[in-house]
């Protein structure tokens, strides 16, 4: 047999299979076999991968970019995430008008410089968007749309977003349940009650890290998230909730799922798993949502242990931020990074707490290919899929540093930090685009993925 690449002697963590040492021969963009033995397999380049994990490609579902100029942050933002073994981005996509109007010139400038895999969520904020879903469906392959419950007033006129109202979110949901695959990616906050206590807290001079988070409390989040639970049940619209942080929000969707409700989906963030109210980051550490207490992420990694939480998102944006004793009122949040994503999992996940490799492979990778359609294309490792690798060293430990994660951003909440378990290897439909921490891909690479289901999942 003659292939593009074989990855010989590998550990393949094969999501709801196992683990298996068995190696792997890739040709024109695609896995098309799996062998104990390849002896007799001649291939263009040979990966040896003994004692080393070989996982699908990591799909991070929660992205902010295009916002910088020129939509660079395509480029050095999926060569980021490269490095961490992310081969798939889904990003947030919003616009005032039509998204016809906006989302062709997006996907082509994606397309210019993305160095990996990218789609969309489309936010939903007007009658508009509310009329044309089913189009942005068919015809865009666009199957997960956002509705923003955190801003109104004035924080809603400084992010340029229309305020949501329950009426349009919930007729929304109805439209979503005749639609086969879609899902409504709803971030679950009670405005009014972040509003009263940020005001209040302000006009008192309080402006430190603890402030930010009473200003947005749990009950907020918990509030939030019943109400987005209920309008999903009497619509029987599949929910996902981006970036929960909270114990009781966790028990409210737990109680959903034993009444047999309808479908819902959990994510949460890296820095809801690391970092709590306490922690020394300072002003730095403002978050949206904000940082809880430390039984809040300690009940986050017990969820994702039972399987109550299904992805980890990053929340990924990138900006430069001043470090300084600016207000907590007036800075903006600190930038996400993809490129830990892995590392901070495999540390503090499978070394600190004893959490399988399998079990990180589903939340970041198979879970979300599942919920957001990309399966079984990607999100496994299986002969016909895509060729999306990441060969990890669970070994190797770096301390973070903008050399290693190479993001634009400034700053990283793991600046200094030692993480353990990097990939080496990155692999994106049959073309290696990371090796050795080394960014060899090029921008371009990356390709628009529609998200509408077209094989029955197992």
């Amino acid at each position: 047999m003659d292939t593009d690449i074989l990855i010989k002697d590998g550990l393949l963590v094969i999501p709801k299979n196992g683990i298996y040492k068995a190696s792997l021969s890739i040709k024109d963009g695609k896995v098309i076999g799996i062998f104990e033995n390849s002896t007799g397999i001649h291939a263009r380049e040979i990966i040896d991968a003994a004692g080393r994990y070989v996982l699908p490609g990591l799909i991070q579902p929660h992205a902010h970019l295009g916002r910088l100029e020129d939509f660079k942050d395509y480029a050095t933002e999926t060569s980021s995430a490269a490095i961490g073994g992310v081969t798939t981005v889904i990003v947030f996509h919003r616009a005032v008008d039509d998204y016809e109007i906006s989302l062709p010139n997006v996907i082509r400038q994606a397309g210019r410089q993305s160095y990996i895999d990218f789609s969309f969520h489309l936010q939903v904020m007007a009658d508009i968007h509310l009329e044309k879903i089913p189009h942005y469906f068919y015809q865009n392959g666009v199957s997960s749309f956002k509705f923003n419950m955190g801003y109104k007033g004035k924080e809603s006129k400084q992010k340029g977003i229309i305020e949501l109202n329950d009426g349009l979110m919930l007729d929304a949901f109805f439209k979503l349940q005749k639609l086969k695959g879609a899902v409504a990616c709803v971030h679950c906050e009670n405005n009014e009650i972040n509003s009263y206590h940020s005001a209040r807290l302000e006009k008192k001079g309080i402006s430190d890290l603890k402030s930010w988070s009473n200003a947005r409390p749990s009950w907020s989040e918990a509030e939030g998230i019943h109400r987005a639970l209920y309008y999903s049940e009497l619509a029987r619209c599949p929910l996902y909730i981006v970036h929960m942080t909270t114990h009781a929000g966790l028990r409210l969707i737990q109680a959903h799922r034993h009444r047999n409700a309808a479908p819902v989906y959990t994510e949460t963030c890296p820095q809801y798993l690391t970092h709590d109210i306490d922690c020394e980051l300072g002003n730095v550490g403002k978050f949206i949502p904000p940082l809880r207490t430390a039984a809040d992420r300690e009940a986050l990694w017990s969820g994702i242990d039972r399987g109550d939480i299904d992805t980890i998102g990053v929340d990924q944006n990138t900006r430069n931020i001043d470090a300084g004793e600016l207000s907590i009122w007036q800075r903006p949040t600190s930038p996400r990074e993809t490129a830990t994503l892995l590392p901070v999992m495999v540390t503090e996940g499978f070394y600190r707490r004893g959490l399988s490799i399998e079990k990180i492979v589903e939340v970041t990778s198979y879970n979300a290919a599942r919920i957001f359609n990309l399966y079984p294309r990607k999100g496994t490792i299986r002969v016909g899929g895509d060729a999306d690798i990441a060969i990890v060293d669970m070994n190797l430990e770096k301390k973070v540093s903008r050399d290693v994660i190479q993001s634009a951003s400034n700053f990283s909440v793991y600046e200094g930090r030692m993480l353990k378990g990097w990939p080496v290897l990155t692999i994106n439909r049959g073309k290696i685009i990371m090796r050795e921490g080394k960014i060899i891909g090029k921008p371009g690479w990356g390709t628009y993925i529609r998200r509408i289901p077209e094989v029955s999942q197992d």
